[in-house]
């Protein structure tokens, strides 16, 4: 589960290390490359919560250039108080807690019938193929951070993470699997 704070911490840890300000798309951008393919951080959500960093004083808007040079984005930098609130929150227990199973393959398991069971071992394969696919998407996630430049060693650790995660999935459902046929007999044809 996503902490509600998360993503706004995220922003204002990605604008802590912009030490000349940064605007809100070359912000994204960063998140994006930080995050891997984890969030989806979408333009309307950036700019809400930029507003709402700079309201609370956490960052400000500055200018940035001189002359012709002088860009017409907005431009941000953390603030003192961003500084203290971002530091207060990388220390704070995480608010994070395991996802109870809220899978919808658990309510049909609960109340499907023994002759159900082809039909039931249908929809875990067809699981199964969507984990597959997912854990294509994380591989393709690892290769593209391989060919990133910079310090990306936290991002492979969130990339590991959600590996075990999806490996874990298809471990649950095979063995769902087992167990039914080993309950209920090989499906009938």
């Amino acid at each position: 589960m996503r902490q509600p704070d998360g993503l706004r911490y995220a922003l204002l840890g990605v604008v802590s290390r912009s030490p000349h300000g940064i605007h809100g798309y070359a912000l994204r951008r960063q998140c994006e490359r930080i995050l891997g393919g984890f969030w989806q951080v979408n333009f309307g959500e950036v700019y809400r919560l930029l507003d709402r960093l700079c309201t609370e004083d956490l960052i400000e808007q500055v200018a940035r250039g001189s002359g012709a040079s002088l860009t017409t984005r907005k431009v941000y930098c953390i603030t003192d108080k961003g500084r203290q609130s971002l530091d207060a929150f990388i220390l704070e227990t995480p608010a994070d807690a395991p996802r109870p199973l809220r899978h919808e393959l658990a309510v049909k398991l609960l109340f499907a019938t023994p002759q159900q069971l082809p039909e039931v071992l249908a929809l875990i394969h067809y699981q199964r193929e969507v984990y597959a696919k997912q854990l294509q998407l994380v591989g393709y996630q690892r290769r593209k951070l391989q060919r990133l430049a910079g310090d990306t060693f936290v991002t492979g650790l969130l990339i590991d993470g959600a590996e075990l995660t999806v490996r874990s999935e298809l471990a649950w459902l095979e063995e769902v699997a087992a167990k039914l046929k080993a309950r209920y007999g090989p499906p009938a044809r």
